[in-house]
């Protein structure tokens, strides 16, 4: 699994939130509100970073690199 920073996550919903967004991009994603990180199977492209990145920032999450 490879981990990536995410914030803005503070409960249940926001964790469904991201883990649909990643679903609705091919991603299958689990994300963690205590530690503030989105883990997927393998690492993301920067075209796929750049896409998530931009649809999670619509919903006022932010992805950030590699943790």
């Amino acid at each position: 699994m490879v981990n990536y920073k995410i914030e803005g996550m503070t409960c249940g919903h926001c964790k469904k939130t991201v883990e649909r967004v990643f679903a609705e991009n091919g991603k299958e994603a689990t994300a963690n509100v205590e530690e503030q990180i989105v883990s997927v199977k393998e690492t993301l492209t920067d075209s796929e970073l750049n896409t998530l990145r931009e649809r999670l920032g619509e919903d006022g999450y932010s992805l950030g690199n590699l943790k």
